[in-house]
């Protein structure tokens, strides 16, 4: 079967053990999986986080560069093997990383004995068709809305058409409409949307170009995360860190369309708090 799961096109053919520009083979490669995990949107409650290894975009400043550049050291799990993991899983299932490995998702859930609450923890660079397919077993979308700018797109990611990609995924996505429930008190987003957006140093531009297309594509009311917590990964670009008058410039213009549902982060949070260490077992 040749493989059409992101919008690289490599179309090779994992079942005969090719593996395309993600690193990934027939089944998936998961990296590590934290449970519980907590999340800079506390709306998404308790949630076990599944790591995948590899990736389809590979931006030159991943935080978990360690595993999003090759599968070394991740471990392959059969279908059978993923579909226990996530049915043992506490909580929701926060499913990171995952377009590369949605063919084998897909196998995994379908053996899956009960019902899960899944997020779909996507770069956003992704085919409306993968969309279509995630929505079948997916009850929240976390995609990140990088970039407006292809220039940036191309320099950080090594891709030309991300925007195009990322706003015609995400306008599919936010056909999932938004539903909440309470959770020890505390409201839980159990279908919906929310996107994110993290502010690289001296892209201010990029930043609010980005948050001009949600408002006027997808409304005000749509929940986005402006993340703060750039940390330079020492081994590819951007080398800065991202100035604090930077992040206000963007979080000023957000309110200034309109936004009012969502998340501010705090500019400590700029600290590598937010990433596993890869080389440790739990």
């Amino acid at each position: 079967m040749i493989c059409a799961d992101c919008p690289r096109g490599c179309a090779v053919d994992r079942e005969k053990g090719e593996r395309g520009f993600c690193g990934g083979g027939y089944y998936a490669s998961v990296a590590k999986i934290v449970d519980p995990f907590t999340y800079e949107e506390p709306c998404l409650g308790n949630v076990t986080a599944v790591f995948f290894g590899g990736c389809s975009l590979k931006c030159s400043y991943c935080q978990n560069i360690d595993i999003s550049g090759n599968v070394a050291g991740c471990k392959e799990y059969g279908d059978a093997e993923l579909a226990r993991s996530l049915s043992d899983a506490s909580g929701g299932i926060d499913l990171v990383t995952p377009t590369h490995c949605l063919s084998a998702i897909e196998r995994a859930v379908a053996l899956c004995k009960r019902p899960l609450r899944i997020i779909y923890n996507t770069s956003g660079y992704e085919t409306s068709d993968a969309v279509r397919r995630a929505r079948q077993f997916s009850n929240v979308f976390l995609t990140d809305f990088k970039y407006a700018d292809n220039g940036l797109a191309a320099e950080f990611s090594g891709v030309t058409d991300y925007f195009a990609r990322a706003s015609e995924a995400v306008l599919r996505m936010r056909e999932t409409k938004d539903e909440w429930s309470v959770e020890n008190g505390h409201s839980v987003m159990t279908r919906g949307l929310i996107v994110r957006h993290l502010v690289l140093p001296g892209c201010v531009e990029n930043s609010k170009a980005v948050l001009d297309f949600i408002a006027h594509s997808l409304g005000t009311d749509t929940i986005i995360s402006l993340m703060s917590q750039f940390t330079p990964n020492g081994v590819g670009a951007p080398y800065d860190r991202l100035k604090k008058i930077e992040y206000k410039i963007v979080c000023e213009h957000a309110l200034k369309l309109g936004f009012r549902n969502g998340y501010f982060q705090g500019f400590d949070s700029a600290n590598g708090s937010f990433t596993p260490d890869f080389a440790t077992e739990d």
